[in-house]
């Protein structure tokens, strides 16, 4: 499935990557490397698609954790240092909801 036909980024995910990839995403993180998940062309065009999606995520998961602000919460991302143009902030957004993602699916697969 295209990225454009998705409707939201766990539709997306479903129709990329098998129940196995879905679970690697989840136990080692979207640096590992996975299909779609890998180049910058890929990922950019993946926030770009689901950008709303993302950023509500963001406010949830910061609030959640008690951080004051969306920025506060990026921080503690493991790759928050690497960071330095607007591909690798695109890149790790899209590495956060992945994730994010992934982890969920295989929640409720338990």
């Amino acid at each position: 499935m295209d990225s454009n036909e998705s409707k939201n980024f766990e539709e997306w995910m479903k129709a990329n990557l098998d129940k196995d990839e879905i679970r690697g995403l989840a136990e080692h993180g979207a640096d590992a490397g996975w299909p779609g998940l890998t180049y910058y062309s890929d990922t950019c065009e993946l926030y770009e698609q689901f950008k709303s999606e993302i950023w509500e995520a963001l406010v949830q998961d910061s609030e959640e954790f008690g951080c004051k602000c969306v920025f506060e919460f990026m921080t503690s991302f493991r790759e928050a240092p690497s960071v330095l143009t607007v591909e690798s902030f695109k890149n790790l957004m899209t590495w956060y909801i992945a994730e994010r993602t992934a982890r969920k699916l295989v929640d409720c697969d338990e």
